[in-house]
């Protein structure tokens, strides 16, 4: 287990788009993409969502908390700073704001988390939002971390390639 004491940055965005495609939108496809990224981590995720932009801006925010208490146990993140690009997100955290009004539902959930973790919210302008980025922007391994490459004969030879599979059917 690393004993993680520094503050864990990351970053949130969600974005939606009209829905042109009249097959897609009879199948119940989302219109919108939820991301975050954690890059002293190497973790970028993103996934399929919907709702309107304040809506699909908090299910980013409890799905990263969600991951970083459920998968990233053994890094013991104490302290989280979310970055976000959109302002009426990080406005709700205002005392000025009824989206997180003691009693609702957003209130109660960020309050299970904060049991747990510190949680700093700040805004970040969108060409710096690292939720944002292309995946080819992003390294897949932090650059303090190693990976041994030095795989033995035995180890090569276990491996085997799967033929890929066609797309999902709708």
């Amino acid at each position: 287990m690393t004993k993680q004491n520094k503050i864990t940055k990351c970053f949130i965005a969600s974005f939606t788009y009209p829905k042109q495609d009249l097959v897609l939108q009879k199948h119940g496809v989302a219109n919108g993409l939820i991301s975050f990224a954690i890059p002293n981590l190497g973790v970028i995720f993103r996934c399929i969502g919907e709702g309107n932009a304040l809506t699909m801006e908090f299910s980013t925010f409890f799905s990263l908390l969600e991951f970083l208490q459920t998968k990233l146990v053994d890094e013991q993140i104490k302290t989280v700073q979310v970055l976000s690009s959109n302002p009426h997100f990080v406005v709700s955290f205002t005392s000025y704001s009824d989206s997180l009004r003691k009693g609702t539902a957003y209130r109660q959930l960020l309050d299970s988390y904060m049991k747990n973790m510190s949680i700093q919210v700040g805004y970040i302008k969108p060409k710096s939002n690292q939720a944002l980025y292309s995946t080819i922007d992003c390294p897949s391994i932090p650059k303090d971390k190693t990976v041994d490459l030095n795989l033995s004969r035995d180890e090569l030879l276990k491996a085997e390639f799967k033929s890929l599979q066609k797309g999902i059917k709708l």
